[in-house]
């Protein structure tokens, strides 16, 4: 672990030691990424993604535990000698953590659904896979009963559990196995035994990227579609109740690239939602990060897009509590530049913050002269920022873990 700048905020948390404003990396002499992050219930963070610097093969799932201040309290790499990925963690009441991705390693087919259940300490309490013949990815997963509560000022993902005859988990991806390319939904037990699952598509492909908890115990989970016929990408959003059937699925967007990567629960009573993602249809721009507002039958109430380069990305929103409640989205921010006579992109992280109706307030981009790019953002318990990605710019390998924290004015 290498600290790539120098400490440069200190503000104190309620309940919790001294929290600082840093910016770290993760990683060995290959490639290392995160694609998710989480804080822990005593303040530190938990970090999930894949190494090829440390593990059994290719590519292993890396889960990283932090303190506070965005050191290194251990490392777990799971996997075998094939290509195995963490894309989704989150705390488990118990204090372990539970880690969906897919891998090459084992299951039935060529690419499974990957379910890793932790204790504390990161060590392996059980592993699943699910799937068939084909390829099966998990992207997203949730624990049945626990509703992230974003009116609750602080702690936004403090969980509200609601009782539930059959708690467990839900795992939202795609698979090849069921479908021509189809959203994949898995319901398991506490010990990862599959309960029931369903798939979702037409008669292109869908991709399912995000899923999210309703107050009613259903699921609604975001991805994005291809229309053969069309020959373009939409935005898909299916809600289901809880037992996966479904009650409504849309698709959004125009006729250019439109991609959908993360959902939250909106802010407020309302039963509404917010989505990211990004896409060419509706900005001026190669690219433009897209806010989205829906209510609970998929209606749009609003529609925002962001630009600042010539490709822009968004890959997770947040809501953000407290005095000054909104939105906060992580991705990425890219523009050509010609050196020599040739062209490219370079990519920085895209750090947007918004109020409550989707209007910007301001944005930070974070980077060096490679590329940059964050996959997850949550509000932290001292109002500020916890960002996870990967970067090329810093660190002591091709791609490092990138973990940014900032303050609630992106500082």
């Amino acid at each position: 672990m290498k600290k790539t700048l120098t400490i440069i905020a200190v503000c104190l948390i309620a309940n919790y030691a001294l929290s600082q404003a840093f910016k770290v990396t993760f990683g060995g002499a290959g490639d290392d990424r995160s694609r998710a992050v989480r804080q822990t219930y005593d303040g530190g963070y938990i970090i999930v993604g894949s190494t090829k610097s440390f593990g059994a093969g290719g590519a292993d799932v890396y889960l990283i535990r932090t303190d506070a201040n965005g050191d290194s309290l251990w490392t777990k790499t799971y996997g075998g000698a094939g290509e195995d990925i963490g894309r989704s963690v989150q705390q488990t009441t118990d204090s372990g953590f539970i880690i969906t991705g897919y891998t090459k390693s084992f299951g039935a087919g060529a690419t499974d659904v990957y379910l890793i259940k932790t204790d504390a300490s990161g060590d392996t309490i059980w592993t699943k896979t699910y799937g068939g013949k084909g390829d099966d990815w998990g992207y997203s997963v949730s624990i049945v009963g626990r509703i992230d509560n974003p009116t609750v000022v602080g702690r936004i993902d403090n969980p509200t559990i609601t009782e539930r005859k059959e708690p467990g988990y839900i795992i939202a991806g795609q698979t090849r196995s069921f479908g021509i390319w189809d959203v994949y939904l898995i319901r398991t037990n506490v010990n990862g035994d599959t309960l029931w699952t369903k798939t979702f598509g037409g008669t292109g492909a869908w991709f399912g990227r995000s899923l999210q908890t309703t107050f009613d115990g259903g699921y609604i989970i975001i991805g994005h579609s291809f229309s053969m016929e069309a020959e373009n990408i939409d935005i898909c959003l299916i809600r289901t109740n809880a037992n996966g059937d479904t009650l409504w699925t849309k698709t959004l967007g125009g006729l250019g690239y439109d991609g959908g990567y993360s959902v939250s629960r909106a802010l407020g009573s309302e039963d509404a939602y917010v989505i990211t993602g990004g896409g060419s249809s509706f900005g001026p721009n190669v690219s433009d990060v897209y806010l989205i507002k829906v209510i609970d039958n998929g209606d749009i109430l609003w529609t925002k897009t962001f630009g600042q380069g010539n490709k822009d990305f968004g890959n997770s929103v947040s809501p953000v509590t407290g005095n000054d409640i909104g939105y906060i989205i992580a991705g990425y921010t890219a523009s050509w530049v010609e050196i020599s006579g040739e062209g490219k992109y370079t990519y920085d992280v895209f750090l947007l913050r918004t109020d409550s109706d989707g209007n910007k307030i301001w944005t930070k981009t974070f980077g060096g002269k490679k590329y940059d790019v964050a996959y997850s953002v949550q509000q932290t318990a001292d109002g500020g920022f916890i960002i996870a990605g990967e970067t090329k710019s810093f660190g002591a390998g091709k791609a490092d873990v990138y973990l940014i924290k900032v303050d609630k004015e992106g500082n």
